[in-house]
Formats: C-alpha cells, sequence, structure tokens
C-alpha cells in the first residue's frame, strides 16, 4: 500500500453552487482506516492527530471540527467515524484542502495507524 493514498472520494471535489472568483472544495472522502485493528494508543494518536491539523475547534460539542463548529460557515470541515472509515467532509480554499488533506495523511501514516486499501 502507498504511504499516502488509501483514501476515496463519494464526491468530486468541486466548488459549491454560486461559487466564482476563489477556487473552494467541496470535501466528502473516507480515508480507510481499519477500526477493528485499532488499540486504545491508536486511538489516542488519532485523537492528537486531529489537534495538530490546521484549523482544529477544540469547544466542538459533537464531532471532531476544523476551521469552525457551524457547518454553515465560509469554511468548515468535519469528521465522522464510519463503518467504512472515518469521513471528512466540508468547504474549504482548494489550498487549504490540499494542505489539510496531506498533512493529515502523513501524520496517518507516520503514527503508523492501521489502514486497508
Amino acid at each position: 500500500m502507498d504511504e499516502l493514498d488509501w483514501y476515496y472520494d463519494n464526491a468530486a471535489e468541486s466548488p459549491p453552487e454560486g461559487e466564482a472568483a476563489v477556487e473552494r472544495a467541496c470535501v466528502e472522502r473516507i480515508y480507510c482506516l481499519a477500526w477493528s485493528r485499532f488499540t486504545d494508543a491508536d486511538w489516542e494518536n488519532l485523537g492528537g492527530i486531529y489537534q495538530t491539523l490546521p484549523g482544529w475547534q477544540a469547544d466542538s460539542p459533537d464531532v471532531a471540527r476544523w476551521f469552525s463548529t457551524a457547518e454553515d460557515g465560509d469554511a468548515h470541515l468535519w469528521a465522522s467515524v464510519e463503518p467504512s472509515g472515518l469521513q471528512v467532509c466540508g468547504v474549504l480554499p482548494a489550498g487549504t484542502w490540499r494542505e489539510w488533506d496531506t498533512r493529515f495523511r502523513q501524520a496517518v501514516a507516520d503514527a503508523r495507524l492501521p489502514r486497508f486499501s
């Protein structure tokens, strides 16, 4: 497995409707994390990775969030543990999304969290 290639997109990264000048990405990505093989230490590592990513919202009351706790904000990203893997959705400037995604995948690979392809 390529260290950085263990995800798939449920939707094409496209700008929100009516978006014009600024390149924006609508994100709906699944990172193929193998929950059944996660240890307590892996869960702790994942939580630590969340906190190191740009835009971390420590005060989110429900799910992991970055950039805003509101889903109708100009820039927002959230993550949810699903049977298929870690679902990450939101809308961000395209460059910010690419940076967040690259940093997340590298951190997960560095931590050797269980993944599948």
